[in-house]
């Protein structure tokens, strides 16, 4: 199952750097493109909107709050952080590790970190949980044990 959910994650992360690499450049012509939030005054009367592509502001967000969140989120900072998610699952990418079952040695699916019990990917796979390949039985609930998790059947 950890391969499942580690082949899983893995998809997840580069559809959405696909869709920070496809976002047009900054008004500055920066790329990865950092977004913007007004026109910069101290009494901003366009702080609800983004200035991103080369057009000039690409929409009104409604609220500063709002314009607030997705500048935060501009395609560079999805970039570094989908980077970063790469770079935590290829470090806990399962390996195939001998183990004692019933007097005989099996290969068991293990984290090279966590052994058979990867809590990081269970985790981050909840990120994902309202995606249509996301299965139930990894939902992630604190209430369990990781042992839990994993021993769930594919019907849970």
């Amino acid at each position: 199952m950890l391969q499942e959910v580690h082949d899983f994650l893995a998809r997840r992360i580069t559809e959405e750097s696909k869709i920070g690499h496809a976002v047009q450049p900054n008004l500055d012509g920066e790329w990865p493109a950092v977004w913007y939030q007004g026109a910069g005054g101290a009494d901003d009367e366009f702080e609800t909107l983004i200035l991103a592509g080369p057009e000039g502001p690409n929409f009104d967000a409604g609220t500063r709050e709002r314009a607030s969140f997705v500048v935060l989120n501009d395609p560079a900072h999805v970039l570094d952080f989908t980077g970063y998610l790469r770079w935590t699952v290829a470090n806990h990418k399962p390996v195939l590790q001998p183990a004692e079952e019933n007097g005989e040695t099996i290969d068991v699916e293990a984290c090279p970190i966590d052994g058979a019990e990867c809590e990081p990917l269970l985790r981050m796979a909840n990120i994902w949980e309202r995606h249509p390949s996301f299965k139930r039985k990894w939902r992630w609930e604190p209430s369990l044990t990781v042992s839990e998790v994993l021993a769930r059947g594919d019907d849970e």
